[in-house]
């Protein structure tokens, strides 16, 4: 093929896939696997997040296409605006600077700190001191935790990762989303303890990238999700996971 007509034909699909974004009849939808919130297996999308976001399309007269990516990547693309929405990620200052985060959330989710079973409970913030915390890398949990320096944090590609550190001795202790380690923990039969102390819990927002033009179809998205509460619909897609 001639230069000259590969780069008209780049031009064309280029032209294409922007009037297919303009006309919103397609969301891309970055995320990565973490149940019961996000469940991808063999790349099918299930999960309470992903359930939702379907749903929502379904409602709005557009198609979600989900796209398999670890949390940092997700944000990152959010931030260049090569993907328009991603779903649950905490509410931080920096992350407003990119993301639109909507009226359209998910209930809070407390964080929960589990240890091996002949290990003691964490029963309150101080307890975390001196010990090695796994921690998933790019997430938020809390403002205290989040800004606290003196805490050792062991940085772990995902959930999986840092529940092994923990197993293994090289972390005391790991921090996660309750019902995700709850969920975790069971499918997989690995006896951690979940300690008593547990961290109030904030939004789980669906946000939209500020340079997507999805933004024109936020209002949207929030109505269909506040019907969904309203009609029951939610309930029993968070009764799916219990």
């Amino acid at each position: 093929m001639r230069p000259s007509i590969a780069i008209s034909l780049a031009i064309l699909v280029s032209i294409a896939l922007c009037a297919g974004a303009l006309g919103q009849d397609v969301i891309t939808v970055v995320g990565n696997n973490a149940p019961p919130y996000r469940i991808i297996q063999q790349n099918q999308f299930s999960g309470i997040y992903f359930d939702a976001m379907k749903e929502i399309a379904k409602r709005i007269g557009v198609k979600a296409r989900f796209i398999e990516v670890p949390f940092k990547r997700a944000l990152l693309l959010m931030k260049q605006g090569r993907a328009d929405v991603m779903l649950g990620p905490n509410r931080t200052p920096e992350r407003e600077k990119y993301l639109i985060y909507t009226e359209a959330y998910f209930p809070p989710e407390y964080k929960a700190f589990y240890v091996r079973p002949d290990s003691p409970e964490i029963g309150g913030y101080d307890d975390l001191k001196g010990k090695k915390i796994a921690v998933d890398l790019g997430k938020a949990y809390f403002p205290r935790f989040d800004r606290d320096k003196k805490l050792k944090k062991v940085v772990c590609p995902n959930y999986m990762v840092a529940i092994n550190r923990v197993r293994s001795k090289k972390a005391d202790v790991v921090i996660m989303p309750e019902r995700e380690g709850d969920y975790l923990l069971k499918k997989l039969n690995i006896r951690l303890k979940k300690s008593s102390y547990v961290a109030p819990g904030r939004k789980s927002y669906i946000t939209i990238s500020r340079k997507s033009t999805v933004v024109a179809i936020q209002k949207k998205i929030e109505d269909a999700m506040k019907q969904m509460i309203a009609d029951g619909t939610m309930e029993k897609i968070l009764n799916r996971y219990r």
